[in-house]
């Protein structure tokens, strides 16, 4: 089927932009300094051009109204994801808490999902795929990114003065601002200059090429072994599985439509998306622990993802 092929073809792409990275790496010509760089680039400049790029859709209220089942939907699933990530991660040490709850909250539904489900579903599939995002792009820049600034809370000296810090750190991040600007041109569709518009675009399509390489840097630098630790293994089952059935149960309970149902499983059962690692890796956390979900939950994706969509 053509969606499989597309599907295929993309984890191909980013296995072997990660490989590139690992060799590079082990080269010797993406150095230590070079990796701090190279997030440096993608936090400030390319993932912010990117989310900025991810919010230029049409939107209206006819487009609000047809898309408000997978919009209520989506929002309803972040909260849930936020329980988790409350509940579930707490005996964990800061450096493997902070990206197990990233990855739950954030997967690569933005870069796998949206050319999966319009193989699967048409363009209406994409339509729903890029309002479904929505929520998922404002949590993994304000909840998502406070996740790796819950070391600096702890740390630092003074209860309400060291979450106040926090909270202004959280919300000055780029990506941040990002989508606040992302949104306002959502919301009242203006439209861009054609030079910036173009200048925006160009940046974003760097993400994939540049974090791909990034993640395969951060491994070529990493003890791996073993890559199936424990951890490894029950955040690519929670990620994987769990959720996407928990999706699909629970939109069969309340009676959701069959194509928002379809659209929010598949999505759901993406693996954990790179940012993940670049930001454990610029904040402190466990980066190769994030290098070996990332790079194994892919890889399985590539059997439970063609499973999920026949389910549905």
């Amino acid at each position: 089927m053509p969606e499989f092929s597309t599907m295929l073809s993309l984890q191909a792409q980013m296995m072997l932009l990660l490989a590139i990275g690992i060799f590079l790496t082990k080269k010797h010509i993406i150095t230590e300094q070079g990796r701090a760089c190279l997030t440096d680039l993608l936090l400030f400049l390319i993932l912010p051009a990117n989310t900025i790029q991810s919010f230029r859709i049409e939107f209206n209220a006819e487009i609000f109204r047809s898309t408000r089942d997978i919009l209520i939907l989506s929002i309803v699933l972040q909260v849930f994801y936020g329980v988790i990530c409350a509940v579930c991660y707490n005996r964990y040490a800061f450096a493997r808490k902070a990206v197990m709850q990233y990855g739950t909250v954030c997967s690569n539904a933005g870069f796998l999902g949206s050319p999966l489900t319009e193989g699967l579903f048409g363009g209406v599939g994409l339509l729903l795929t890029s309002v479904y995002l929505i929520p998922q792009r404002i949590v993994m820049w304000s909840m998502g990114v406070s996740y790796f600034m819950q070391d600096d809370a702890a740390a630092s000296p003074g209860g309400r003065t060291r979450h106040r810090a926090v909270l202004r750190k959280t919300l000055t991040h780029p990506c941040i601002l990002a989508v606040f600007v992302g949104m306002a041109l959502m919301l009242t569709q203006c439209q861009l200059p054609a030079f910036l518009g173009k200048a925006l675009q160009c940046t974003s399509n760097c993400n994939m090429t540049m974090s791909m390489l990034l993640i395969g840097a951060i491994i070529g630098s990493c003890d791996l072994h073993p890559l199936l630790d424990r951890d490894v293994i029950l955040y690519c089952v929670i990620r994987l599985f769990l959720m996407p059935l928990v999706v699909l149960v629970g939109c069969r309970a309340a009676h959701v439509g069959e194509l928002a149902t379809g659209v929010a499983v598949v999505l759901a059962g993406m693996p954990m998306g790179g940012t993940t690692t670049i930001l454990a890796e610029k904040y402190g956390a466990d980066s190769a622990f994030a290098s070996k979900c990332t790079a194994l939950s892919t890889v399985l994706s590539l059997i439970t993802t063609p499973l999920w969509c026949l389910v549905v």
